[in-house]
């Protein structure tokens, strides 16, 4: 299980998978495309850190912290720059 989670390939295909769920799914659900773009993101950072003699994801553990973090993060990005709030509010006089 660990080697699954520290292959760069196998992120790059969960993040693809996920993103395509959220596209083809639940369009404006906005859960699976923040954690697809982590997953790619973490993919990224594992094949750069195969070219690198020094290491940027220690452990399999820092790298789902890190996964969680990103998520989160681009979450917050997408619901603050791309989400609008078209709704009137009902105690808008």
């Amino acid at each position: 299980m660990i080697e699954f989670i520290e292959n760069a390939n196998n992120w790059l295909i969960v993040g693809t998978l996920l993103i395509i769920i959220e596209v083809v799914l639940f369009g404006s659900f906005i859960f699976f495309l923040p954690a697809g773009i982590g997953a790619i993101i973490i993919g990224l950072i594992y094949k750069i850190q195969s070219f690198l003699p020094f290491s940027l994801i220690s452990s399999w553990a820092a790298s789902l912290v890190l996964w969680g973090i990103v998520s989160i993060g681009i979450s917050f990005f997408i619901q603050k720059y791309f989400k609008s709030n078209t709704s009137k509010d009902i105690n808008d006089y």
